[in-house]
């Protein structure tokens, strides 16, 4: 088992452990599993917008860019105007 350990955590190596000869299980450590979920996340996010890209549902980078800033601005004042100034 140390040697497993080892060689899944300090290596970063996947052990995939067989059951009747047959792929049964994987060993991996704990910062190997966090990376690939945040690659399948990744991946998942790229293959989203590669569809939307196909859908036309993109818009040019300056036009997404000054709506971002608006609802941005937007979201700024409502809480600047809640927001009971103090002066001392």
């Amino acid at each position: 088992m140390t040697e497993i350990e080892r060689l899944a955590i300090e290596e970063g190596q996947i052990i995939q452990l067989a059951k009747n000869s047959k792929e049964h299980m994987v060993i991996m450590g704990s910062d190997t599993f966090k990376s690939m979920l945040a690659k399948l996340s990744m991946y998942e996010s790229l293959l989203i917008s590669e569809a939307q890209i196909r859908q036309g549902k993109s818009q040019p980078l300056e036009s997404a860019r000054k709506k971002s800033d608006k609802k941005f601005q937007e979201k700024l004042d409502a809480f600047n105007s809640t927001t009971q100034k103090v002066y001392g």
